[in-house]
């Protein structure tokens, strides 16, 4: 965890940062949020994940501060030892001075970013794949907008984790339309590429934008269509993307095993794509 925060403004060591207990995104969830990965101290990918913070706060009616990310985040990395790790940063509607749901006018966005050391995954450790269970999506109706209210994530994640899987995937109306932190790719049994289109049911991921764009420069083909349950279980291969997960397969659903039980060749050629675009060194 992160030594040395940064609040709204000022950095400190993280045992002495604090926040009003009025502040929305304290009490309601209103609030959004990134998290942009560093590779060896350079933030990858940062002019996208900065323009989805826009666009989220743009939905949430947050107004954008004026920071300086490029300055901010370099502070963070430094004081925090640098390497490989993820800065995490949040933006709250404000200080509102007391419990009332109205947005209110006139309050200043609030600004907390501090950095994660979680590990990247290893080639060795991916190419074994996940165990994902399938779980209703009970979530609300606008998985689009990266908010800090993740009450509905946390909840079917546990419904998997505690049962012995490594993270669900979510079913809505008979398709599948991500993970409960990650969004989703299969090859089917044609072998054509497929993730399911954004909507407002589907977070636009970052690391899913870069896998399409690596994906363009291949020779699979590839569509963004919805994806039933039976196309995922009879898929021949499936991987998930995040910023923590990169490019992962997965390798068992429920109890259907997917393709031969481990990472499949184009996932093993979009993980190479990929790891040659962060620049890794220790796959």
């Amino acid at each position: 965890m992160s030594g040395v925060v940064y609040v709204d403004g000022r950095y400190c060591p993280a045992h002495e940062a604090s926040i009003s207990v009025f502040d929305r995104g304290f009490l309601f969830g209103d609030a959004v949020y990134e998290v942009i990965p560093v590779y060896s101290s350079r933030p990858f990918a940062l002019e996208k994940h900065l323009l989805r913070l826009e666009s989220s706060l743009a939905k949430a009616r947050i107004p954008y501060p004026s920071c300086d990310w490029d300055a901010i985040f370099q502070e963070l990395i430094r004081q925090n030892g640098g390497g490989d790790l993820q800065i995490y940063l949040q933006i709250t509607r404000g200080n509102q001075g007391v419990r009332k749901h109205d947005i209110p006018a006139g309050i200043a966005p609030v600004v907390i970013a501090f950095t994660l050391h979680n590990p990247y995954p290893v080639f060795a450790e991916q190419q074994k794949g996940l165990k994902a269970k399938l779980v209703e999506d009970i979530r609300w109706q606008r998985c689009d907008i990266k908010t800090t209210s993740l009450l509905g994530n946390i909840l079917v994640n546990d419904e998997a984790v505690s049962r012995g899987y490594h993270t669900a995937l979510l079913i809505r109306d008979g398709f599948i339309t991500e993970g409960s932190a990650s969004n989703l790719f299969i090859v089917d049994r044609d072998g054509q590429v497929k993730t399911p289109p954004l909507n407002q049911y589907c977070l636009p991921g970052i690391t899913r934008e870069i896998c399409l764009d690596l994906l363009s420069k291949t020779d699979f083909a590839f569509s963004e269509e919805p994806l039933p349950v039976q196309t995922v279980l009879s898929a021949r291969e499936v991987w998930i993307t995040s910023t923590t997960k990169e490019l992962y397969p997965v390798t068992r659903i429920d109890e259907t095993v997917i393709g031969d039980g481990v990472g499949g060749p184009c996932w093993r050629q979009l993980h190479e794509r990929y790891q040659q675009l962060t620049g890794k060194t220790y796959d």
